[in-house]
């Protein structure tokens, strides 16, 4: 276990030490969650839209939620190809991507037919794969399994930063917490983003991140870095009901605004507006042949 872990840290190292300019440096995010039923999934395929077709970014989703992955139901689109074709050796990393929406897809799949789809040296191979792929993205997010199963554990360590997500209910806070504190206190991972999700109030979102950072900060010496609220949203549920993205249906529904927010600070960039040409300079430029 040690081993692989060291391997793990050394992907990341590599990455860092990247000083090849003609490669994109890729940002590896985590999606995770203490406990399931938070919302992690749906920002994930939303934050991934957001970054594809507002910030015009090359982007890679995985759904890494190994045996339960249902990204693809959520994007209503058929299960023709899935990390378990690689998984069984079927087929190479590559072959496995999809384009949706503007952005790349490896689906997941969901059921486990051998115990050995689980085997962690897959696991293993898969972040070494996607290491070599990534250089043409600029974000690689990975939607992994909630709660702290070593298959989570692995995505995690290797990446760059952890969208972790909760909400106001007292479980969900508590698990967050717990899972935090294991990454950090055994594997002496720290780069944690939260993400407070279906807030009935602002008010409601800050208090709980205050105490969850509040806790961190007394019982771990580790400062949290906060990245948004999430509203509760109506339109979020009948998106969710018509398989379909409410970032991409309701743009300018709060949860997609607040969602665009978080972005703009991931990216440090201002969200990139197509400026609109009015009839005449249409005009002008069909005559000019441009």
């Amino acid at each position: 276990m040690e081993q692989q872990l060291q391997h793990l840290k050394e992907l990341v190292k590599q990455k860092l030490d990247n000083n090849d300019n003609t490669i994109k440096n890729s940002k590896f995010i985590c999606v995770a969650s203490g406990k399931g039923g938070v919302g992690k999934t749906n920002f994930s395929i939303n934050f991934a839209y957001i970054l594809a077709n507002k910030f015009n970014k090359k982007v890679l989703l995985i759904d890494a939620d190994i045996g339960l992955g249902n990204i693809h139901v959520i994007l209503n689109i058929p299960l023709i190809r899935s990390l378990k074709d690689f998984f069984e050796g079927k087929k190479d990393i590559e072959e496995n991507i999809l384009n949706v929406k503007n952005f790349d897809l490896i689906p997941g799949f969901s059921g486990i037919d051998n115990v050995s789809d689980l085997e962690e040296e897959k696991i293993i191979m898969l972040i070494d794969k996607l290491d070599k792929i990534s250089k043409r993205y600029d974000y690689v997010i990975i939607d992994t399994g909630a709660g702290i199963g070593k298959d989570v554990i692995n995505f995690v360590i290797p990446s760059d930063k952890t969208y972790v997500i909760t909400t106001p209910e007292p479980t969900a806070l508590t698990d967050a917490y717990s899972f935090i504190k294991s990454l950090y206190k055994i594997y002496d991972y720290k780069n944690f983003k939260v993400v407070i999700n279906m807030v009935k109030r602002e008010e409601e979102g800050y208090e709980v991140f205050e105490r969850l950072k509040e806790s961190c900060k007394k019982f771990l010496d580790l400062d949290l870095e906060f990245s948004g609220l999430l509203p509760i949203s109506d339109n979020l549920k009948k998106s969710v009901l018509e398989r379909k993205l409410i970032c991409e249906e309701y743009p300018k529904d709060i949860f997609s605004e607040k969602l665009t927010q978080i972005a703009v600070k991931e990216t440090g960039e201002e969200v990139k507006i197509k400026e609109e040409k009015s009839f005449f300079k249409k005009f002008l430029s069909m005559i000019k042949g441009k």
